[in-house]
């Protein structure tokens, strides 16, 4: 991504100094009223931003068409093979890999597959034994005033009309976090957890991925002798 940036912005800076050049030659060949060297080349350098800026915006409208068509590929690609893709959410804890670290999540027909810290983990679907998520919801209070009400307030009932028609009032955010909770026999006969959370609070990509894979497993409750 970062080759990708530094190619972005290397095109409109080549095309800014080899059009500025370009007009520097043209402009001295033809300057008929006897302008400075110096003017000609800020002149050169002014016109060659712009069509170095031009050329930016072009690369820009090529490379956002060409990255869409590669994801409508990649998406109809997915859907032939069954495969469903999750992205914002964070790792919190049962894998091999650092605690609250974005892990990218790709369900295929047989197995799941989580991408967090470089690393890959393959998880077959047949060892999945359940599969839950939970709402953590923050509700969070904040003070908003009315500009417009303190208006009208004020033209109605005066300066005190004002003061009461603006007078702050108390509003509910509200912030859901879904957490996907994935129990699995893990490799070493032992029964194993991992947990995932939404990276953005409202988002609900933890259900999405626990309302399509809830179906693929067969859920078990497991027994536990005391």
């Amino acid at each position: 991504m970062q080759e990708k940036k530094r190619g972005m912005c290397g095109v409109p800076l080549v095309v800014w100094i080899i059009s500025s050049v370009i007009l520097t030659v043209i402009f001295s060949l033809i300057n008929e009223t006897g302008q400075s060297m110096a003017s000609i080349i800020v002149t050169s350098c002014v016109i060659g931003a712009m069509i170095g800026l031009a050329a930016f915006c072009i690369d820009m409208i090529i490379g956002t068409s060409r990255n869409k068509k590669i994801a409508r590929q990649q998406a109809q690609s997915d859907r032939m093979s069954g495969i469903s893709r999750y992205s914002s959410i964070i790792h919190v804890g049962g894998l091999g890999a650092p605690e609250n670290i974005k892990c990218d999540v790709v369900l295929g027909p047989v197995e799941l597959k989580l991408l967090c810290g470089g690393n890959e983990f393959a998880l077959p679907i047949d060892k999945i034994r359940n599969v839950d998520f939970q709402l953590d919801i923050d509700e969070k209070q904040y003070l908003k005033t009315s500009t417009a009400k303190g208006v009208i307030g004020a033209a109605a009932f005066g300066v005190s009309g004002a003061v009461i028609g603006s007078a702050p009032k108390t509003k509910t955010k509200r912030e859901v976090k879904c957490y996907a909770i994935i129990s699995f026999d893990g490799t070493d006969g032992e029964y194993k957890t991992i947990v995932l959370r939404d990276a953005v609070p409202n988002i609900q990509m933890c259900s999405r991925l626990v309302d399509t894979l809830r179906p693929m497993i067969n859920q078990h409750v497991n027994k536990v002798q005391l």
